[in-house]
C-alpha cells in the first residue's frame, strides 16, 4: 500500500469531488458544481490514495436559458475567483480542464522510493512541454530550457532529479 496524498480545500480537492460526482451521478454541470462546492465547504482536509481522472461534463438536459447566473450568450457566468485563478477553462470539446499542478508529486520522493523507472512513469502523466518546464521550475530542477520535446524534457528532469538526490546524499554523509 502506498502513502496517501493529503488534500486541503482548494482546486485539487474540488477537482477530486467533481471527478467522482461526474463519474457516479447523472447530474448536470451546474448541479455537480454546486454539490462539489458543498463538499468543499464541509471538508477541512482529506487523505486520498488515488486521484481520479477528470471526467468530462455531462451534457445539459435542458437548453440554455437567459436566466439568473447566465451570461448574455446563455453560457454560465464565470465567477471572479475562477477568472483570477484560471480554473474552469474549457477545452475544445467543452470539458472543463483542471489547472496544472506542478506540486502534484515530488520528483525527489518518487525517485527515492520507486527509482528512475517509477519517476519516468509519473512524468509520462504530464503531457505538454510547457507543463514539464513548469514542473521542473517548481521543483527546483536545473534543466536546459531550450529543450522543446516532452520526451527530452522528461529525460532531463529525471537526470536533474538524480543529480539533486546524489548531491543531497553526499552532503548528508
Amino acid at each position: 500500500m502506498t502513502k496517501g496524498t493529503q488534500l486541503w480545500p482548494g482546486d485539487r480537492m474540488r477537482a477530486f469531488f467533481l471527478a467522482h460526482i461526474r463519474r457516479e451521478t447523472a447530474l448536470d454541470a451546474q448541479a455537480a458544481e454546486k454539490l462539489a462546492d458543498v463538499f468543499l465547504k464541509a471538508v477541512n482536509r482529506m487523505l486520498v490514495w488515488e486521484m481520479p481522472e477528470p471526467v468530462p461534463l455531462a451534457p445539459a438536459k435542458t437548453p440554455p436559458s437567459k436566466g439568473k447566473g447566465k451570461a448574455h450568450d446563455g453560457k454560465p457566468a464565470v465567477k471572479s475567483s475562477d477568472a483570477k485563478s484560471g480554473a474552469g477553462k474549457a477545452a475544445p470539446g467543452g470539458a472543463e480542464t483542471p489547472a496544472f499542478d506542478p506540486y502534484r508529486f515530488s520528483a525527489m520522493v518518487v525517485l527515492a522510493k520507486t527509482g528512475k523507472d517509477g519517476l519516468m512513469k509519473r512524468l509520462a502523466e504530464i503531457r505538454g512541454a510547457e507543463h514539464l518546464k513548469a514542473f521542473a521550475e517548481a521543483q527546483h530542477l536545473g534543466i536546459d530550457r531550450a529543450l522543446s520535446k516532452p520526451e527530452e524534457l522528461r529525460k532531463a528532469i529525471a537526470a536533474a532529479t538524480e543529480q539533486r538526490l546524489a548531491d543531497r546524499r553526499a552532503a548528508a554523509s
